[in-house]
């Protein structure tokens, strides 16, 4: 089944960002330590869209819990946070179409690794941590990526 997304107010700023090929709104990642565990990271900057539950809105926003995208290849998870996703997704099943922001400017490698490692350890989720040496790593090898990442694309890179 496919559903069109209709962007929560709460989101729009976020997500507008990426479409424009603008950086993602930093005032959020501003406010948040380095330091900052990712619990709280994503309690500024996620659960906006993601709900704190982790279970997305229905028919718009993807849920975190029990998301194979999540708890999958930790690559192309880091991918999407570093420079966003836009496009059919499916996720459990279901099919949502819409933009997840860019935060690769936004955050550093460890604030990053530590929203990500909070994420595939919540809501039932049992992944491992990915680390600050990992998101690093991806962001060193995508340094000139200026456009949110496609399905299809990340797909079709193995690792």
């Amino acid at each position: 089944m496919r559903r069109s997304v209709w962007l929560a107010v709460a989101c729009s700023v976020h997500l507008a960002a990426p479409v424009l090929g603008q950086a993602a709104a930093a005032a959020p990642a501003a406010a948040i330590p380095v330091g900052a565990d990712g619990a709280k990271i994503f309690a500024v900057t996620c659960a906006a869209c993601h709900l704190v539950t982790g279970l997305g809105t229905e028919g718009k926003i993807p849920p975190l819990a029990g998301s194979e995208w999540v708890t999958g290849n930790e690559t192309r998870l880091v991918r999407i946070v570093l420079h966003g996703l836009t496009g059919d997704v499916e996720v459990q099943g279901e099919v949502f179409n819409g933009a997840m922001p860019t935060w690769g400017g936004a955050f550093s490698d460890e604030q990053i690794a530590s929203v990500l490692s909070f994420v595939r350890r919540s809501w039932g989720n049992k992944a491992p941590p990915i680390t600050s040496e990992t998101v690093a790593r991806v962001r060193a090898a995508t340094p000139s990526r200026k456009l949110p990442w496609t399905v299809k694309e990340l797909l079709q890179r193995a690792s």
